[in-house]
């Protein structure tokens, strides 16, 4: 890219320059600056993670949903990590993919169109940032017999009479490009791409750029997409006009930031450099001084070095803001994908720049240096997410580090078996078996395998081609985070193969589970669209302040089907009707209609309706409502919300400020409270936090509520916004001593903390790394909860008829009882194996020319139990004997052997690996081990008695052989 594609050259925007510049460029358009969405889809179980600017006004576009404002512009963060919109594997590769990037975008929902959306992208790029005109190109839908779509020539036309663009350089194009539409449903409309041609003049002057628009190019590339909402797609594939009409656009802040600074990537522009260069001044390499400044002649070297800072710059923004917008490692749905996204940069950190301790939480701050000042959540949370960063990087390197060990266990063994032939691997199986860590390690790996006879098997089948089984890539890959090149590198070193095709096997495997583990829940039942019932205002929540609205009047309906259920929604002008929000479950109660009375089973929030859930419409839907809340069921939920707020003010007090909401729920009968901590809170700190709250209970503390606060004088007080809420301009303040707890809070609450009686604790435990979860029960359901527990204390006294001390010393004693007990009961158990030796000895025994040979069979003994009484066996038996034990599992689907060889016959050719590979291969299985003792398992238990019949013939021979 060259400088001169700016008119004014000696002019350097900042990545904060530009993005305020564009803000203000269509706020002085009337637009209004909207903040951007969370990382994390707010009502809408479609989405893994916010994906485009459009995500958070995706009910306007339904008709679900409005704004208080026409015309909207933001700078929205977004997520792509799968599907067709990136992969991951490919980010850092080259030098423009990207998992977390900006969307500029200005939006107008049903005021200007076309002519304005056109005319100001036009004004923006070359008069106020002075893109060269010649080097942009415009195209526009090109028409589409299959949706009955003429070619966009009113667009065509507005970009010759709104700008000054030359007529070759306004292009048609298909509707794989410039027909967008938000799925098989729904709005949609042709788009006009603007696209930037940053060539050297030279190459210009040989080919056109209007050859290589939507052609891949690197350097004739798509800067902005003005999207023209005015159709809704039908399930039949036609397209219905809408009644308005919409404007969303969408520029990649990257893609031109590094346009106007004149870079030849986005990674070359001050959005990454300084998280380029903390990478680079934090290696631990001395050859690595920059992205630029990598003292090495090997280009190879340079460009892989490169790569590794590329993935950490680019990932590290992913993890940051996904963290902040309550996204914690894990390993389901969201939190797998940031797992993946984490260690896969501490994986190019170790494997590349040489790190061995964590590194990446470190770039939490340049990361808020450089865009804290528009995305506050990095500088309120710097402290958590740093915590929550280096703790997973420590299990993870941890983690890595016993990957190396698990592959310099098993690569011997693979070298020992290469090109071995059958004698020679029995015995190879024998000692493997014996390397208890080496086979607990194969056992993990191979997670198919019926038993260790199998594991065995398939190790030396692939072992003796000089490869690494895939299993065991591919566990190195799974569990330890080696990516397979790193394998395939440690194995060539060592002068061996991988299997990789039964690597790509399990891979595919596994992709398919990670698919489905990050699979959200879409409702595929039928849902009408709203019926407009009535004229005038609509969805008014009066609930705050009664229980009962008298003359409310139906607005809209609708029918909703979700699998075989049948349900229909409600819209009032006024409700009493709370809708689930904030983690407070909806309210239900009756509406009134006529002389009907409609149950309300949930309420709910469509867009910027309440919508009452009813099992069937009222037969006249003209008729006024009166519509009543179920009082004690609210009452209940109040107790139990004001609750949360107390309990939360304690845990800050208790555990520290980094404590903050990441999810909770409010019902009836319980109450349950996600929040960032990294520790497990034991019993003492639990009464603790009890006693605080019921403390405030007692204090019997008013509620002071202020409706309709500005926001920033809400925060100014110190009121706490909470995680998963979104707040406009003007907030509701609830408060419970100034001094205790202050919070932005849309829920319903009792007037004062004595109502809510008794406060307890029902659980405490781990969500995900670095959050924490308690459930609790207030009011009436603390008082069942205790009423309870002492009943249950009550039952267990009466099974001590003559209890003087506490239950829970009394309890204390029979456990230490049945534990003796249970021991006798095992040395008895044991003693009674033992006592069977002597019978075999005494009629098992076969003479084979001085040499003797006992068998027996112990049903109800484990393999550790046959090893141990093989030890027996051997010592009562003493020099010039053979030994072999055998039993059948206690679910009757394997069988295992035992055999011990006396020191004085191992020099005549008798082993105990060789009789016990013989047995197990018999037995549909094998095994091996030392000459002294061996063992064996396989899966015919019918010919357990045959092959201990034949032990006997099985020494002769071997003796023979000798």
């Amino acid at each position: 890219m060259q400088r001169h594609l700016q008119a004014s050259a000696d002019v350097q925007r900042s990545s904060e320059e530009i993005r305020e510049e564009f803000l203000r460029f269509f706020e002085e358009k009337d637009h209004e600056i909207v903040p951007s969405a969370s990382l994390v889809p707010e009502g809408d179980s479609t989405l893994l993670f916010t994906n485009a600017g459009m995500n958070q006004f995706k009910d306007v576009f339904l008709g679900t949903g409005q704004r208080p404002y026409d015309r909207a512009v933001d700078t929205q963060k977004c997520l792509r990590v799968s599907g067709k919109h990136n992969d991951l594997e490919e980010v850092g590769h080259d030098t423009y993919h990207h998992t977390f990037f900006e969307m500029l975008g200005n939006w107008s929902f049903g005021d200007y169109f076309k002519a304005e959306a056109i005319r100001w992208a036009w004004e923006l790029l070359v008069d106020r940032w002075g893109l060269e005109p010649g080097r942009l190109y415009a195209t526009v839908h090109a028409g589409d017999d299959e949706l009955g779509l003429d070619a966009d020539e009113e667009a065509y036309d507005l970009w010759l009479d709104e700008t000054p663009i030359p007529e070759e350089h306004v292009l048609y194009e298909p509707s794989k490009e410039n027909f967008w539409m938000m799925g098989d449903t729904g709005p949609c409309g042709p788009c006009s791409e603007v696209h930037v041609d940053l060539r050297p003049e030279a190459e210009r002057d040989r080919m056109p750029g209007r050859n290589l628009v939507n052609k891949d190019h690197p350097q004739v590339m798509e800067i902005w997409n003005l999207v023209f909402i005015q159709y809704n797609a039908q399930s039949d594939g036609s397209l219905e006009p809408l009644a308005d009409q919409h404007v969303d656009t969408g520029m990649g802040f990257e893609r031109i930031v590094a346009v106007l600074q004149g870079v030849s990537s986005t990674y070359d522009t001050d959005l990454f450099a300084p998280l380029l260069q903390a990478v680079a001044d934090a290696a631990p390499r001395d050859d690595v001084h920059g992205y630029d400044d990598v003292d090495t002649d090997e280009a190879e070297e340079r460009e892989r070095v490169r790569i590794a800072l590329r993935v950490i710059a680019d990932h590290i923004r992913a993890i940051a803001f996904a963290i902040a917008d309550g996204v914690m490692p894990g390993n389901v749905g969201r939190g797998y994908v940031i797992r993946r996204i984490l260690r896969r940069a501490v994986r190019y950190g170790y494997q590349t720049l040489g790190f061995r301790e964590p590194f990446l939480h470190a770039l939490v701050e340049p990361l808020k240096q450089k865009m804290g000042g528009q995305f506050d959540e990095l500088a309120g949370q710097q402290a958590y997410i740093e915590q929550a960063i280096r703790s997973e990087e420590q299990s993870f390197l941890k983690t890595l580090g016993t990957g190396i060990a698990f592959f310099e266990r098993i690569t011997p063994h693979v070298i020992d078996f290469e090109q071995k032939d059958g004698e020679v691997t029995d015995r190879l199986l024998g000692e493997l078996q014996q390397d208890r860590r080496a086979m607990d390690l194969l056992e993990k790996a191979y997670v198919d395998a019926d038993d260790r006879s199998e594991v065995l098997r398939d190790f030396a089948r692939v072992a003796r081609d000089g490869r690494l089984p895939g299993e065991v890539a591919f566990l190195l890959h799974d569990t330890y985070g080696f990516p397979i090149d790193l394998t395939q590198l440690m194995a060539r070193e060592e002068g061996l193969d991988v299997d990789m095709e039964r690597y790509e096997t399990l891979m595919q495997r596994q992709k398919t589970r990670a698919r489905a583990a990050s699979q959200f829940d879409v409702d595929h039942g039928e849902t009408h669209a709203w019926q407009e019932l009535s004229q005038g205002r609509s969805s008014e929540f009066v609930g705050y302040d009664r229980l009962t609205v008298e003359d409310a009047q139906i607005r809209a309906a609708r029918k909703v089907k979700a699998e075989d259920e049948t349900r229909y929604e409600i819209e009032l002008d006024r409700t009493p009707f709370y809708a689930e929000s904030g983690g407070q479950v909806g309210d239900r109660g009756v509406l009134r209609v006529g002389g009907e009375e409609v149950a309300v089973l949930d309420t709910q929030h469509e867009g910027d309706r309440i919508a009452h859930v009813v099992d069937r419409l009222p037969d006249d839907l003209s008729a006024r409502v009166e519509a009543t809340v179920d009082a004690e069921r609210r009452q209940r939920t109040k107790v139990h919300h004001t609750a949360t707020h107390l309990l939360h003010a304690a845990l800050r007090n208790t555990l520290g400020d980094h404590v903050q909401q990441k999810g909770s729920l409010v019902a009836p009968d319980r109450l349950r409270f996600d929040f960032s901590h990294f520790e497990g809170l034991d019993e003492e700190e639990l009464l603790d936090l009890e006693q605080q709250v019921n403390a405030a209970i007692q204090r019997n503390i008013p509620k002071l509520e202020n409706r309709n606060v500005p926001i920033d004088d809400a925060l100014e007080r110190g009121a706490m916004a909470l995680f998963g809420e979104k707040y406009g301009d003007r907030v509701r303040v609830i408060t419970f001593d100034p001094e205790y707890s202050v919070e932005l809070c849309g829920g319903t609450h009792v007037d004062a903390t004595g109502e809510i009686g008794l406060f307890r604790f029902t659980s405490e435990g781990s969500v995900a790394s670095g959050v924490r979860r308690v459930e609790a029960v207030a009011g009436d359901a603390a008082l069942t909860h205790v009423e309870d527990r002492l009943a249950e204390l009550a039952r267990a006294r009466r099974q001590f008829h003559s209890l003087q001390g506490p239950v829970d010393e009394a309890v204390a004693q029979l456990q230490e009882e049945r534990d003796a007990l249970a021991e006798q009961v095992e040395q008895l158990r044991r003693a009674q194996l033992a006592n069977q030796l002597n019978d075999f000895i005494a009629n098992n025994a076969t003479d084979l020319d001085g040499v003797r040979v006992v068998t027996g069979r112990i049903d109800r003994a484990d393999m550790d139990d046959l090893q141990a009484l093989g030890d027996q066996l051997r010592d009562k038996l003493g020099s010039g004997s053979v030994g072999v034990l055998g039993s059948e599992g206690e679910e009757g689907e394997k069988v295992y052997v035992v055999a011990t060889v006396a020191d004085d016959l191992i020099g005549q050719g008798v082993s105990a690996g060789d009789l016990v590979g013989t047995l197990g291969r018999r037995l549909g299985g094998g095994g091996g081990g030392r000459p002294q003792r061996a063992a064996a398992g396989g899966r015919d238990t019918e010919k357990l008695d045959a092959v201990l019949a034949d032990a006997p013939s099985i020494v002769q021979e071997q003796m023979a052989k000798s």
